[in-house]
């Protein structure tokens, strides 16, 4: 597989297909001013991810210290940081050019949403005593995240909402990749979403319960279809034009979904 690269207008996704038996990977016009490169590995790709050098003006800095990059007040992901460089290149110095899974979010500065958070998967755990407008998570393995149900309550203002997309929290603004799971209620149901991608951003509106990743997918949606949901085929994203999300810890053949739950409302949209 080759030039796996996911191209949005503003941001750009990248895997380890992009570096594989390539000695250098150039990023074009996305950090002409600025802009901000996320990174996520596995421990046993940590090896190939400390090989590929991100060239700087002074210097280099590895994508295995990019993805190590974490505010360890909040967990948050962290960023490097770019300016003024029209074309960024990334060499591959690992023998025979091999990369592992890893995955690369580079996102022009003038589409950063200030209230948005980026967080690796692997161990997110956000109580939700303030709420951002986006939430991103990212990761090179395959993860299911989960949201608590909110209690109901004797007074509620107003009603309030869950978005997600499989994407960036860039993609969230001009409403191209469809919202994969949409809901508005006047109390959280909380959801659990297996995520078959390296990427999801929700836009979450309720309140005071909190939102964590667990890595791993368990193939079974044992009462899925009794509440608001989905599935996703390996790699799908929905954004039109676009090729799917190619990271090799996402299966590439067909997986089997198990259900078990009677269905009383289905709804089925094909994208192509």
């Amino acid at each position: 597989i080759a030039e796996a690269v996911v191209e949005f207008p503003y941001s750009r996704i990248y895997d380890e297909y992009d570096f594989k038996e390539k000695s250098t990977l150039v990023i074009n016009d996305l950090c002409a001013e600025s802009c901000r490169i996320y990174a996520s590995i596995t421990a046993d790709s940590k090896k190939y991810a400390a090989n590929l050098l991100i060239q700087l003006p002074k210097g280099f800095i590895s994508t295995a210290d990019v993805a190590a990059k974490v505010d360890t007040s909040t967990g948050q992901k962290l960023f490097l940081e770019i300016t003024k460089t029209a074309s960024v290149s990334i060499v591959n110095v690992n023998s025979q050019m091999a990369a592992g899974p890893f995955v690369l979010y580079v996102v022009n500065s003038a589409e950063i949403i200030n209230d948005s958070e980026v967080y690796e998967a692997e161990g997110m755990i956000r109580p939700v005593s303030t709420v951002p407008r986006y939430i991103t998570v990212m990761s090179a393995r395959l993860f299911t995240i989960h949201g608590a149900p909110l209690p109901r309550m004797k007074v509620i203002s107003s009603a309030q909402g869950f978005i997600a997309t499989m994407s960036g929290f860039d993609r969230m603004e001009d409403g191209n990749c469809p919202h994969l799971y949409y809901t508005i209620n006047y109390r959280s149901p909380g959801f659990k979403m297996e995520v078959n991608g390296p990427i999801l951003t929700i836009e979450y509106d309720y309140k005071k319960k909190e939102i964590s990743a667990t890595i791993g997918i368990a193939n079974k949606f044992d009462g899925a279809f009794a509440r608001n949901g989905w599935i996703g085929s390996p790699g799908f994203h929905g954004c039109p034009g676009l090729q799917p999300y190619r990271v090799s810890t996402i299966p590439s053949s067909s997986r089997h979904f198990t259900h078990r739950s009677r269905i009383s409302n289905l709804r089925v949209s094909i994208w192509r």
